[in-house]
């Protein structure tokens, strides 16, 4: 799904962005839903902290996490100049902001779960917060200059 958003994102250009960032905005909504998921079964384990093997396969399940996430939110990052002109540019930087809310419940609840491999899921979760945090920042920023603006035209 994520993979799925960032190739559409690649996609976007001068255009059909109006018509794309409706598909992103409602991207992230949908990973936002299926990471809260995540969450709720997260919390339904009640065996205690999983054990270091178990736990090992999740820090490598996180991994893939982190990067998959990590390659869409610098696509979406790239698309900043042309998703600015578009009315979806808004509903786009908070999907970032509820993202990265989720994340963090993800974290916490995770971490509490896989206590052998607390420092290697710390690790991961702060790498993809700096770069959900550079994509806020990023979207903290609606306006482009006429020569940015531009320049994307003629890359399209």
């Amino acid at each position: 799904m994520s993979e799925q958003l960032r190739v559409a994102t690649q996609k976007i250009n001068i255009f059909n962005a109006p018509q794309q960032g409706a598909v992103i905005a409602s991207g992230f909504a949908t990973i936002i839903q299926k990471v809260s998921e995540g969450i709720v079964r997260v919390d339904r384990v009640t065996s205690g902290p999983l054990p270091d093997a178990d736990a090992q396969l999740v820090v490598d399940a996180l991994t893939t996490f982190v990067q998959v996430h990590q390659a869409l939110l610098n696509v979406v990052i790239g698309k900043h100049g042309i998703l600015t002109m578009i009315p979806f540019f808004e509903p786009i930087r908070m999907a970032l902001v509820s993202l990265e809310a989720v994340i963090d419940r993800l974290a916490f609840d995770l971490i509490a779960l896989i206590p052998t491999q607390k420092s290697s899921a710390i690790i991961q979760f702060q790498k993809l917060d700096v770069t959900l945090k550079d994509a806020e920042d990023t979207y903290s920023f609606p306006l482009v200059s006429k020569t940015y603006a531009q320049t994307e035209f003629l890359r399209s």
